[in-house]
């Protein structure tokens, strides 16, 4: 009899303690769910509230090219594009931009179809007019799914800083309004640039090809190790082994030429004369020769007195220097807002063309 009770009590008890057991994981089961709904509304909760408003002032090639980066993001809640230019102005754009393997790898996975763009290919590099890609951005903006406001044809102002101060939550401003634009000095940022010396002297010129009836996207051609003869203008190379010749690169499209001569720093007599003679012609005949040497195998040969009004160039060699805001980021408490300007790469290794 008594171990007949035993057993009542002892199923008894199991009995209880898995009662126990269930009613323990359910209420685990119920805080795990509860946790899981909490977290996942205040997730949702916090990246819809989280999200900027995201104004850039400038739509060129890097100005636009933040807003369709910001456009991807998914962080953005709304985009306000000012440019003062008109649309058809951006487009007629004639200077070429060239994009090289790792710029093409990025605007990719930003949605960017190099394949549906008008330019050419070479050596895995892209190269097209300014207006064609600015164009092409415009268009994916207007269709994106995030809200763009697009104000084309309207100058940045105090009264558009006193808008974006009213705009609600927190703000990001990226100006891209290029060294003369006052977007950043009307924002409280100083537009002052530091020069940093590259180590290399340059020259630039540029060729207006008038005989050229559209501007066909060409390839960038390069050369090193030039030589050049100035015996003829008085000046002349002592020591060859030491000069360490320079570089020339051509670019651009079929009706805007460009041609950039570098040198790394050095003294030799030949630097010394071409950074201190101011001989026109002399400067005129490097580009020509340089030209008519290196330019594409289809191209017309430019003569004497084709360049005489159709080519602008430096008077002489100049030290090559990067520019750099000395101010590119702003925080403001009181707006919440952010303010970013131009970044140097939009900047890098500026010629001086002799027309300043």
């Amino acid at each position: 009899m008594r171990c007949e009770a035993d057993d009542i009590i002892s199923t008894e008890e199991s009995r209880m303690l898995f009662c126990q057991t269930q009613c323990q994981l359910l209420v685990t089961c119920f805080m795990l769910g509860v946790f899981i709904a909490t977290k996942t509304v205040y997730d949702k909760f916090r990246r819809e509230f989280s999200k900027l408003t995201v104004v850039v002032i400038g739509a060129g090639p890097i100005g636009l090219s933040s807003a369709l980066v910001a456009a991807k993001s998914g962080r953005v809640s709304k985009i306000i594009l000012i440019e003062e230019n008109s649309r058809s102005e951006l487009m007629n754009r004639s200077n070429q931009i060239a994009f090289d393997t790792r710029s093409i790898s990025f605007l990719r996975r930003h949605g960017v179809d190099f394949d549906n763009l008008e330019g050419c290919w070479d050596n895995l590099c892209f190269f097209t007019r300014i207006g064609v890609y600015l164009d092409y951005i415009l268009s994916v903006l207007y269709r994106d799914e995030i809200p763009v406001d697009i104000r084309l044809n309207e100058k940045f102002s105090k009264d558009l800083v006193n808008e974006i101060d009213s705009l609600p939550g927190r703000v990001l401003v990226i100006t891209c309004d290029g060294p003369n634009g006052n977007s950043s000095r009307l924002l409280g940022l100083s537009d002052d640039a530091i020069q940093l010396p590259c180590g290399a002297y340059g020259a630039f010129a540029s060729l207006q090809r008038d005989d050229q009836l559209s501007s066909v996207p060409k390839p960038e051609t390069r050369a090193h190790n030039l030589k050049f003869d100035l015996t003829a203008y008085g000046a002349y190379v002592e020591d060859k082994e030491t000069d360490p010749g320079f570089s020339v690169k051509i670019f651009g499209n079929t009706r805007n030429r460009y041609i950039a001569l570098a040198i790394t720093k050095c003294e030799t007599a030949l630097v010394k004369a071409l950074r201190t003679i101011l001989d026109r012609s002399l400067m005129r005949n490097i580009f020509t020769k340089c030209f008519n040497t290196y330019k594409s195998s289809e191209e017309k040969s430019a003569s004497e007195s084709y360049v005489l009004n159709r080519m602008t160039f430096s008077p002489r060699l100049f030290e090559i220097k990067l520019s750099q805001k000395c101010e590119t980021v702003a925080y403001f408490d009181d707006s919440d807002m952010f303010v970013i300007t131009e970044g140097e790469a939009a900047r890098n290794y500026n010629f001086h063309t002799g027309k300043v």
